[in-house]
């Protein structure tokens, strides 16, 4: 089998509702944050009584892969070919015959045939980067204006607080691939071959507002995607992300990691050339 690996690339997906904008969707979310759990209307909050303590921007991570096999193969069928004169004894086909027999269906006579094969499956995944979940918008959204990023780690440090990705390329690519491979019965294979299109890791942005309610002493959060505005009620804000992101930390598809993509030693072998050719490539 041969693998094709794509260069395994960063972006960071550019903002597309103004900082006002973001605000002005908290703020008309504020009342459910704060009041989230709270029975009964003499209980919860006038809209006056809430005040903006602060904000901060996220970047939160998910991956998009995308993926196809290509099988091109021979395998060998015996069909069962029917007759129709019942004075029929023998068949002869090329220069070689085939005795005609009773059987349930009539009589017939069995070929031997050879089937040339090409079957080719293809798969596509947009997954959290922190969860493994399906990202359900995904298609829509890395069609946008976006900035793709060498290093990594010029992302920390900045205004922005920036989600380190727990599923690393290895897990996703690992869960496309058992979308395309299949196991063929052919008594001879001429091609078979899988192309990773993409290995992409995108960072979307999103906005954190954070509401206090003094006379009860409660605390409440809006998160707003700043790609799409959709409002959610968060829990609180995030502590200062301290971990150090790297290529090695996100993309880790190399020559320790390919047997796990793919059972089978030469499989991995070329999955492993390839991961260190690239990476290679990316550092000269």
């Amino acid at each position: 089998m041969e693998i094709e690996l794509a260069e395994q690339r960063l972006f960071v997906l550019h903002e597309r509702l103004s900082p006002d904008e973001l605000q002005q969707r908290a703020m008309d979310r504020r009342m459910n944050a704060i009041s989230s759990g709270i029975s009964g209307l003499l209980q919860r909050p006038k809209p006056e009584d809430v005040q903006l303590l602060g904000f901060e921007r996220r970047l939160e991570p998910f991956w998009h892969v995308i993926g196809r096999a290509r099988y091109v193969y021979d395998r060998v069928r015996e069909y069962a070919v029917p007759v129709t004169s019942p004075e029929v004894r023998e068949v002869k086909i090329g220069g070689s015959s085939a005795l005609v027999a009773d059987s349930g269906r009539g009589r017939q006579f069995m070929l031997s045939v050879t089937e040339p094969c090409v079957e080719e499956l293809g798969n596509e995944l947009y997954v959290s980067a922190t969860s493994g979940a399906p990202i359900a918008d995904g298609a829509a959204v890395v069609t946008g204006p976006r900035e793709e990023v060498a290093d990594p780690a010029a992302l920390v440090g900045g205004e922005a607080i920036v989600i380190p990705p727990e599923q690393r390329s290895s897990f996703v690519v690992r869960s496309l691939l058992t979308g395309i491979m299949k196991p063929v019965q052919a008594d001879s294979m001429d091609e078979e071959r899988m192309i990773l299109d993409r290995i992409d890791l995108y960072y979307r942005p999103v906005r954190a507002f954070e509401f206090y309610w003094k006379p009860r002493d409660r605390r409440g959060v809006v998160e707003v995607d700043a790609l799409t505005g959709q409002v959610v009620v968060g829990k609180s804000l995030s502590a200062t992300i301290s971990r150090a992101l790297t290529r090695d930390h996100i993309f880790d598809i190399g020559a320790d990691t390919a047997g796990l993509l793919v059972p089978g030693g030469s499989i991995a072998v070329k999955v492993a050339k390839l991961a260190i050719d690239h990476a290679s490539k990316s550092t000269t």
